[in-house]
Parts: C-alpha cells; structure tokens; sequence
C-alpha cells in the first residue's frame, strides 16, 4: 500500500495511506471495466445475430443408420447476450425405412451469445456454434438432437453452418 507522512501521537508512529493509495484501487477497477467494455455498452467481441440466417445441417444416428440433410432460415432476435426466433426449413431423411420428408417449423430459443460463440435449442436439438474473426456473417458449429417414441430412440450428431 501507498503511504504518505506519519501520525505522531508523541510516542509512536504509525502510517497513514494517503489520498492516492485509498483511491487508486476504484481507479484501477474503473479502468479495467472500462477496456472490458466498448463505447455503447456491449463486449467488444459480442456479435450481433439478429436478422435473418440461411442455414444447412447434416446430422446422422450411425446405429440406426439414419442421415438427414435440411435446408432453411432463421430469423433472429438478439438482445444483451440472449436471443430467440423462429426457423423454417425443407430436409430429406434417409434410412433403412426410405425418405422421409423433414420438413419443419418452429421456435428457437435459450439462445446465447458469448464472445464469438453462440448456443441455442430447436425442437429435438441443440446447436453450438461460433462466429469467425474475419466476418460476422457467417455462423458454423455442431448440432446433437435426440427424437423417439416408447419404441425408438433416434440420436443424431452433426454440423451445421448459416449465411446472412
């Protein structure tokens, strides 16, 4: 700690912390939160997703040897780190059963935003994904979704990346 002069009672000394050294820890704080924090109020590498996302995916479930490959928007709403929407998409599954026709709609949401990465859930799925350094229109990552019925299981990994 900082000290500046002394307090004499007449038989002992003992320091006092001067003006600076009681102050300078708010400083130092105040100083650190500022360079954490970019004009405006936001983290300086907090990207923004609203808007509307075209997307692919492509997830398998190799035990049942099912793939599936979908097409289709997101359509974004961000605010601080969290967002939500709505998805659309068009998709084929293939398997020992045939094609099935994938196609869907629904609600996006537990949507967040850390840095450059961001997590959210679809129905039956959740995604993981990050935004790269050098532009942020583009968003890639894995997606794990789990669908089933009392019989079956389906448990599906894959990537799926979107374009705005």
């Amino acid at each position: 700690m900082l000290y500046c002069g002394t307090v004499n009672s007449g038989t002992e000394t003992s320091p006092r912390p001067s003006p600076l050294a009681r102050t300078l820890p708010t400083i130092v704080l105040a100083a650190a939160w500022a360079g954490c924090v970019a004009p405006g109020g936001t983290e300086p590498n907090r990207v923004d997703v609203s808007g509307r996302w075209n997307f692919v995916e492509q997830f398998t479930d190799v035990p049942h040897q099912v793939s599936c490959a979908d097409t289709g928007s997101y359509f974004l709403t961000q605010s601080a780190a969290g967002f939500s929407g709505v998805y659309g998409q068009r998709g084929v599954c293939t398997g020992p059963f045939g094609k099935v026709d994938n196609a869907d709609s629904g609600s996006v949401t537990e949507g967040r935003v850390v840095g450059r990465t961001v997590r959210f859930k679809a129905p039956n799925c959740e995604y993981a994904g990050s935004v790269p350094v050098e532009t942020e229109d583009r968003l890639a990552g894995q997606v794990v979704c789990s669908i089933g019925d009392s019989t079956i299981t389906y448990s599906f990994t894959g990537s799926w990346s979107a374009t705005r």
